[in-house]
């Protein structure tokens, strides 16, 4: 009896043995080479069988944005601040009639007149101090008598100098302002005044 032949009950039946050969293995076996380098690929580059899916998404957000409250700045409180001042001698006649001073508020500071004694006719008057305490909120100005630098022969008498002083502030006026003499008649205060807030 042939291989592949059977006898069956007297009759012939005849079947047909597929035979299979390493080459016909070959186009599955690159099929599935090229199928596992290409995953091996996809998965190297993250997501190249999703179509370009998984590189749009991102993760979800929580709805809210978050941010730094800005802080409160704490306004410091702002005091006058003294920018300005000048001294000019004045003619004698120009003081008050007591000799003193005279002070007066202005739109940006204080204005003072006023005159010094001297103890001999080379006396000048000169502006000693001009300044402001901030824990007084106080402007004061000191105007003393002085001999000239080039005096000689300075005869003794008594003589008055008179003299313009102001004080320009920014950022708001002093509450008060006071005014010193420092002269022949000794150091003592002759004027002061308060000023409108």
């Amino acid at each position: 009896m042939n291989r592949g032949t059977t006898a069956r009950g007297g009759g012939r039946f005849v079947s047909h043995a597929r035979t299979f050969s390493p080459a016909s293995l070959v186009p599955d076996v690159n099929r599935r080479a090229l199928l596992l380098g290409t995953a091996g690929l996809c998965a190297s580059l993250a997501g190249c069988s999703s179509g370009g899916d998984a590189a749009e998404q991102s993760p979800a957000g929580t709805g809210t944005e978050t941010g730094t409250a800005s802080p409160t700045a704490t306004e410091t409180p702002r005091h006058p601040r003294l920018v300005g001042r000048s001294f000019t001698p004045a003619r004698a006649d120009a003081c008050p009639a007591d000799g003193g001073a005279l002070a007066s508020e202005t739109e940006t500071g204080v204005s003072v007149v006023g005159c010094v004694s001297g103890a001999t006719d080379c006396a000048i008057a000169r502006l000693a101090r001009a300044d402001y305490d901030v824990e007084s909120d106080t402007a004061t100005v000191v105007v003393e008598t002085v001999e000239r630098a080039d005096a000689e022969n300075c005869a003794e008498s008594s003589v008055v100098r008179g003299y313009e002083a102001t004080l320009r502030f920014e950022s708001g006026l002093p509450s008060r302002a006071v005014v010193i003499h420092d002269d022949a008649d000794g150091r003592r205060e002759v004027a002061r005044i308060d000023v409108a807030p």
